[in-house]
């Protein structure tokens, strides 16, 4: 059967390349509180480790290279004479977020429903991935709240199901 995956070289190359950006997105947001002017950088950080965990599982990644379209990154192999693609909307969290994030995906708005179910889009979200075993504190109605966290990265589909790539 035809096999087809993105080359190991080609892959750790790419992720070597993702993780030296991440390093400096990370470090520039980590040690501030949440604004407007963070959103592209938790976008962009998002973006990297969705391509990270595309590359781990030897997948051909494509970004996005417009903006504003259905998908951030499409991810692309074959394995056994069969295509596999994924149509990703990267999501990411703000380190110092005030919330404990659950990891869900967020709803599409009613005009773009039809958009996801036409395209099989599903979602990445990532949050402080590379960090493990963590506290993550939040202030509620003026108490702080603490909570021990490990960071992640998932993959949902329309319905809030957690997606494991093949």
């Amino acid at each position: 059967m035809f096999n087809n995956r993105c080359p190991e070289k080609v892959c750790k190359a790419s992720i070597k390349k993702s993780k030296e950006k991440l390093k400096i997105i990370y470090h520039k947001l980590k040690n501030k509180k949440p604004n407007d002017e963070d959103k592209q950088d938790v976008q962009t950080y998002g973006v990297e480790w969705t391509k990270i965990k595309g590359w781990e599982k030897g997948y051909y990644v494509y970004e996005e290279c417009q903006i504003n379209g259905p998908v951030d990154i499409i991810f692309m192999k074959f394995i056994d004479g069969k295509r596999i693609v994924y149509n990703i909307d990267s999501k990411g969290i703000h380190p110092n977020c005030n919330y404990f994030p659950q990891m869900k995906r967020k709803v599409s708005k009613e005009k773009f429903l039809e958009r996801d179910i036409m395209y099989k889009r599903i979602q990445s979200i990532a949050w402080k991935v590379e960090e493990k075993n963590f506290v993550h504190e939040v202030i509620k109605n003026g108490k702080k709240i603490t909570k021990n966290c490990n960071g992640s990265i998932v993959f949902k589909d329309k319905n809030n199901k957690l997606i494991e790539l093949k």
